[in-house]
């Protein structure tokens, strides 16, 4: 989820809960309102009505026979007129000119009138129509504010949100972009926000450090490497002079060709450690697009002999043909590489008579050798003593380097390593 969709979402749930909490006791507090003053206004119908019928004569008797509309009024005895305690409720009265019955706010009594010495049951009601009318018209105000606020909130929020945010997504961007081998600091956005100009002085700080570790990691690598190959090559190259000299003598030519065989896989270590080096450090920067079926089958061709000097029978098989392109944006030479590296390994550790398979499918290529047994680790570094050791880990890292995904797997005697490429 997006920062200005998380804060939005956090702040309306907020605003809910308090526009709700407001509404109800808004709501409640206008309801109380509203019936208060009815009650207030039969009260006062009340009291003028019981004025009226302890001064005026025949006002009680007149009322009972011709009841107004509001009032009904009914002759009681003393003890009734005594449990009757006065009380307002809300109920239905029926009106016959509307033929139904409506709501009514009602105030129920008792009194002794004093003109006549009797007791009566005053009950009077006025209706609450335009109350619930109100009440409904102030409901749909309530809910016609709340879309409003909501809409305001959400578009006026997001707008608010998003330039204040602003300089944190230009940020993003930027290390998106950023690349270490690059050794440019990235264009840090300009913000008048504490906490964004904080932001950007640790990233700064941060980048700075990691462009001078990287750098010097970077120049040490190459510097030793390039300082170890020339002392290699002439030791090697003086160890071939000497036993061309001493040809003769089989012992010391032996122990010299075990020197030597040390020191070429030292160099073919430096070599993989300093191209190791260059492809972690993603020093190589040109891409173009890659036919990774044809890439296999050049590098195929150029093992070839290597194959049948081993006796080992080359496939090809699938679903997809070889001449069905499999495109990818990557570098050329590092394909070269991954190839060269993975058919390598399939023919080093084969045995005479043996076969590698090749099997193309829609998106991806496999290549399986037979062996003995199943291997573990096989992308961990140093796991052969007759070569360098990284060959497969420079595949990895190749693969990694492009999003590429890489398995493997022994089945039916087969080692089998399959590069699949995500449409």
């Amino acid at each position: 989820m997006k920062l200005i969709n998380f804060l939005i979402l956090r702040i309306t749930l907020f605003f809910t809960v308090v526009m709700l909490f407001w509404s109800a006791i808004y709501f409640l507090l206008q309801m109380n309102e509203i019936h208060d003053g009815n009650d207030e206004g039969l009260t006062n119908l009340k009291q003028e009505f019981i004025a009226k019928a302890n001064t005026v004569p025949g006002f009680v008797e007149n009322l009972t026979n011709n009841a107004p509309l509001n009032l009904i009024i009914k002759e009681i005895t003393q003890q009734e007129a005594e449990i009757i305690i006065e009380n307002f409720t809300s109920t239905k009265v029926y009106f016959a000119t509307e033929l139904e019955k409506e709501e009514v706010r009602m105030l129920a009594t008792a009194f002794r009138c004093e003109q006549n010495g009797r007791y009566y049951q005053l009950q009077c009601f006025t209706s609450t129509v335009e109350s619930d009318d109100l009440i409904k018209n102030m409901l749909y105000l309530l809910l016609g504010l709340w879309a409003a606020l909501g809409l305001t909130l959400v578009f006026v929020g997001k707008i608010v949100i998003a330039k204040a945010n602003r300089p944190f997504y230009h940020l993003l961007d930027e290390l998106k972009k950023f690349r270490l081998n690059s050794s440019r600091m990235i264009d840090l956005p300009a913000t008048k926000i504490e906490e964004y100009m904080q932001l950007n002085k640790s990233v700064q700080h941060l980048l700075e450090n990691n462009i001078n570790i990287f750098t010097e990691q970077k120049q040490f690598i190459e510097n030793t490497s390039h300082e170890l190959q020339t002392p290699l090559a002439a030791v090697i190259a003086k160890i071939d002079v000497l036993i061309e000299k001493h040809q003769n003598n089989r012992e010391y030519v032996e122990e010299i060709a075990s020197i030597l065989s040390i020191l070429k896989r030292m160099k073919r270590l430096n070599n993989a450690l300093l191209l190791l080096s260059k492809i972690k450090n993603r020093q190589f920067t040109e891409t173009s697009t890659v036919d990774l079926r044809r890439m296999m089958n050049v590098v195929i061709d150029d093992f070839k002999e290597f194959a049948a000097y081993k006796q080992i029978i080359v496939e090809t098989e699938g679903d997809a043909t070889p001449a069905t392109p499999l495109n990818v944006q990557m570098n050329e030479d590092l394909a070269h590489i991954l190839f060269t590296n993975l058919v390598k390994n399939a023919i080093a550790h084969n045995y005479r008579n043996g076969k590698i398979v090749v099997r193309h499918a829609h998106n991806s290529i496999a290549i399986a050798n037979s062996g003995q047994e199943a291997a573990t680790n096989v992308f961990d570094r140093y796991q052969s003593r007759t070569s360098s050791g990284l060959g497969l880990s420079i595949v990895k890292s190749i693969v990694d380097m492009y999003g590429i995904n890489i398995s493997y797997k022994f089945e039916n005697g087969m080692h089998v390593f399959e590069i699949v490429i995500n449409d």
